[in-house]
């Protein structure tokens, strides 16, 4: 089994990069699965005229690696109410020809500094990643407001309680795949 993540932020010390990269590591580690995020930091603005000359390595190495995943999980941070513009930029490029997300089982995750947390971003995302054919997991929801007090200085883990909900969030996201 092949768990992948993508982080709809480019920001260096990223929130929801750590956030994912917690739960991927958790996944590899308890369970001794496959695990990786794909790099999207290269992708150029979606653009048709770029795709007709040639369509972008980074975008194809990234759509190959999808391909081969048993799960997608997509940590976006909220932007004035919805998911980020890098996020909606990787969707548009990963639904192009040659399809890669249709029926592909997907996780959407997301943190957020503040308190209200990213539960509009995440239903958005769900919908456009749904309307795609993608298997949008509707439960867990990992979705985290005040990640700053979560989080120490290292970006490790220091909240008990959302360490538990990872936890019990993989266990549910391992009995939901099916491959």
């Amino acid at each position: 089994m092949k768990i992948s993540g993508i982080c709809g932020s480019l920001r260096k010390n990223s929130w929801n990069n750590i956030l994912l990269k917690i739960v991927l590591n958790k996944i590899a580690k308890n369970k001794k699965i496959n695990t990786e995020i794909i790099n999207v930091s290269n992708f150029p603005l979606y653009n048709a005229d770029i795709e007709s000359i040639k369509t972008p390595e980074d975008v194809i190495q990234a759509k190959s690696k999808i391909q081969k995943s048993d799960l997608i999980i997509f940590s976006s941070p909220a932007y004035n109410g919805s998911y980020s513009g890098v996020m909606k930029n990787i969707v548009d490029w990963l639904s192009r020809s040659p399809q890669v997300l249709p029926d592909k089982n997907a996780l959407v995750i997301g943190c957020t500094p503040g308190m209200s947390g990213t539960l509009l971003g995440y239903t958005h995302l769900n919908q456009l990643l749904f309307g795609l054919g993608v298997n949008v997991l509707s439960q867990p929801r990992i979705l985290v407001s005040s990640i700053n007090k979560k989080l120490d200085t290292d970006g490790n883990l220091i909240d008990e309680d959302l360490e538990l909900l990872i936890e019990k969030s993989i266990e549910t996201i391992l009995d939901k795949i099916t491959i």
